[in-house]
């Protein structure tokens, strides 16, 4: 009898997974919490994947991605493991 083991790769950092998935250049989209004065919505956002960072969270290498957000002009810092390539093309 064979052993059965996961198909995937070592993970050295959390999000690594995902690196494989994503590059830099890529349209990614995310879930997130949009708070307004009317109600609380739980929307998708979309934006243009700028860089990938590894940082040290509580002693354990995270990556996280940099990304543009359309319809802003400020950078947002996501968890990669939170993204996913978009589907969109324009």
């Amino acid at each position: 009898m064979t052993k059965k083991t996961f198909k995937t790769t070592k993970n050295v950092s959390f999000g690594a997974s995902k690196a494989e998935k994503v590059v830099p250049g890529d349209l990614v989209m995310w879930k997130s919490w949009e708070y307004s004065v009317d109600s609380e919505v739980f929307e998708e956002k979309i934006g243009l994947l700028v860089e990938i960072i590894e940082e040290n969270r509580l002693e354990n290498p995270v990556l996280i991605g940099k990304i543009m957000v359309f319809g802003s002009d400020k950078y947002e810092f996501i968890p990669l493991i939170s993204l996913q390539k978009s589907k969109k093309k324009d």
